[in-house]
């Protein structure tokens, strides 16, 4: 091939694509694969291998990439969205003898998941038009459930007015912890996740470059209060931390994880208020409570710092 006829690997794990000016290099490039391939005893999938012009567009790890009238649009593929609407549906059946709060809670983090997974891609829309297919679901729930009920009925026991709607679809239940003895569940809206588009590193970037340090600390500070949206009290304990692990000093990342660790344990009177809180990660967190002592000794810390 001439250098000029440059090609572009894209791969996650055993799926990649390839993205060249014309079909005469992918050609060319399709033979070094399978050659390759076939030197480790692998071939090309025939079902999910093609060669498609980026305005007929294709999919790629559930997502659906092509160019629209010139724009360039990633946007959830169709079977893609057809899987979920289907384990959402399969997830009613399951518990269409259960009550409502527990049919919320199996449904929230399939939910979630989902639409975490494509909130950097264009998917407003589709988050919107999934929500309503998930709200006629629900309603089909509950009249299956109450066929002989009326549907205002239905509407009052199953759907609550709160945020300028009066179709949420959620409920009450108790919980010793609030001032109420009650507690709210309400299931996840999918347009309720914002779109955020993914900030590239510069080309010039380097981890390894103590003159970019301050760089990436600063992409992981922005990253990491992301992952804690919604969650205001993991997002305080981790600021005040200063994003680093209590007894390591090391940076407590989303690949690192964290433990949410009791100081003064539950079991000797201790609460859940932000004061008695840390972050660690999870092998730190299991040392902490594997050794007494430096369990005592991160206790003292946190008090020689309030």
């Amino acid at each position: 091939m001439k250098p000029d006829n440059y090609t572009i690997v894209s791969k996650f794990a055993d799926d990649f694509i390839v993205t060249a000016r014309s079909i005469a290099i992918l050609n060319e490039v399709r033979l070094v694969i399978e050659a390759f391939l076939a030197e480790r005893g692998l071939a090309l999938s025939p079902t999910k291998t093609r060669i498609s012009h980026i305005e007929d567009g294709f999919d790629f790890l559930g997502q659906n990439v092509r160019k629209y009238q010139g724009k360039f649009i990633i946007k959830p593929a169709k079977k893609n969205v057809k899987a979920f609407l289907a384990k959402v549906r399969q997830l009613m059946k399951h518990h269409q003898q259960s009550s409502q709060a527990e049919l919320i809670k199996s449904l929230n983090p399939v939910i979630q998941g989902w639409t975490n997974f494509h909130r950097h891609s264009c998917a407003s829309d589709i988050f919107s038009k999934v929500d309503h297919l998930i709200w006629m679901m629900l309603w089909r729930w509950a009249k299956r459930r109450h066929p002989t009920k009326s549907a205002a009925w239905r509407k009052q026991r199953y759907f609550l007015e709160y945020g300028g709607s009066t179709w949420n679809f959620a409920c009450h239940t108790k919980d010793s912890t609030t001032s109420s003895g009650r507690r709210l569940s309400k299931l996840r809206q999918a347009g309720a996740t914002k779109i955020r588009r993914h900030v590239k590193i510069k080309a010039d970037a380097n981890p390894f470059d103590p003159d970019w340090e301050s760089y990436f600390e600063q992409r992981l500070q922005r990253k990491m209060l992301h992952a804690f949206q919604g969650r205001k009290q993991l997002r305080a304990i981790w600021q005040r931390q200063d994003g680093k692990c209590l007894t390591c000093s090391q940076n407590i990342s989303q690949a690192s994880g964290w433990h949410l660790h009791h100081l003064v344990p539950k079991a000797r009177g201790g609460s859940h208020a932000s004061a008695n809180l840390a972050l660690l990660h999870p092998t730190c967190h299991h040392q902490v409570h594997q050794n007494l002592e430096v369990s005592n000794k991160l206790l003292a810390l946190i008090h020689e710092g309030s």
